[in-house]
């Protein structure tokens, strides 16, 4: 029997969706606690503001809404974008931390929530006097005490430690220059081959130049020789973009001519007038089906060679004349 190897892995569970109060995994959650006089709109996210060398309050609010008290462990963290699909994500406990996660400090280190209740816990975020002008961003994290789920790993059990966070906006004043920038634009496709199309992939990476969050809006057009129609499959990801940021982005598309030239033109524009554009064009050629016309080509020469050979008259040979003996 395997042994069960105990493990901290952290999941941060904040991609919660744009009409969600609270980032939450069905057991716990955890949102910014909600002011005295609420608004029309709750607060989904914390978007805070500083200018260097000052301190910024606020509070969050951990809800337990299991059936049995749990203990959280709380702490601040940086954001991150993946490196591949600009998946959102928060560095663990344990990872180092330069920005809002180095610069927060929470009222208590571990709460103990009862059941079906909740705990508001302020925290303290101190900007450096050095602080660079922008977003930073991060959040505050509610991981449980204890592993609370089982996972396995190359037919191991592993217990997992599992996390909720809220994320934290906060803009340092200062000049402020939103950016953005598409690199590496690249089309591929399998072999082709005549008479039927082929499929096809395309990547490219999305740049955060400036020191604002941005949301970017993307959009990918891919067309063909003479601008017939490739389709393009899925959506166009949804993706918050952290400063300094790079990300890469795929797709996949249907409907490449075995021999064609494709096109994939790839903007992104964010609010504020910022835009940026990629390019990449592509020739597809089936090189197989074009080894067998030139064959055929050739075999078509010699062949009609040998044949204009057979035809062409040839002159008859004179016999001698016949020898008269006397």
């Amino acid at each position: 029997m395997r042994r069960k190897v105990i493990a901290v892995a952290v999941a941060i569970a904040v991609m919660a969706p744009v009409n969600a109060y609270a980032a939450d995994n069905g057991e716990w959650s955890v949102n910014p606690t909600p002011p005295a006089q609420p608004g029309p709109a709750p607060r989904l996210y914390f978007f805070l503001e500083s200018p260097p060398g000052t301190s910024v309050q606020d509070s969050v609010r951990v809800t337990n809404l299991a059936d049995q008290p749990r203990t959280f462990r709380l702490y601040g963290a940086d954001a991150y974008n993946t490196p591949r699909d600009g998946g959102f994500g928060l560095r663990t406990q344990d990872a180092t931390h330069v920005d809002v996660g180095a610069w927060t400090r929470v009222g208590a280190a571990t709460v103990t929530v009862p059941a079906k209740s909740q705990a508001d816990v302020p925290f303290v975020i101190t900007v450096p006097a050095n602080a660079t002008p922008g977003d930073h961003v991060g959040g505050v994290v509610a991981m449980e005490d204890q592993p609370g789920a089982t996972t396995k790993q190359n037919g191991v059990d592993v217990t997992v430690r599992r996390a909720v966070a809220a994320r934290i906006y906060l803009r340092v004043s200062g000049p402020t220059v939103p950016g953005l920038r598409v690199d590496g634009v690249t089309t591929r496709h399998d072999p082709a081959w005549l008479p039927s199309t082929v499929d096809g992939f395309y990547t490219y990476d999305v740049v955060n130049t400036g020191n604002l969050h941005l949301p970017p809006r993307l959009s990918v057009r891919v067309t063909g020789l003479f601008g017939h129609r490739i389709t393009r499959h899925g959506d166009v990801p949804q993706i918050d973009l952290l400063p300094g940021a790079r990300t890469r982005l795929t797709g996949t598309v249907s409907g490449i001519w075995p021999f064609d030239v494709v096109t994939t033109s790839v903007t992104v524009t964010a609010d504020g007038g910022v835009a940026a554009r990629g390019q990449d064009t592509t020739v597809v050629v089936s090189w197989p089906t074009l080894a067998v016309l030139l064959a055929a080509f050739i075999w078509l020469l010699w062949y009609r060679r040998r044949r204009a050979r057979a035809d062409t008259a040839k002159p008859r040979r004179r016999l001698p004349e016949p020898v008269t003996v006397r």
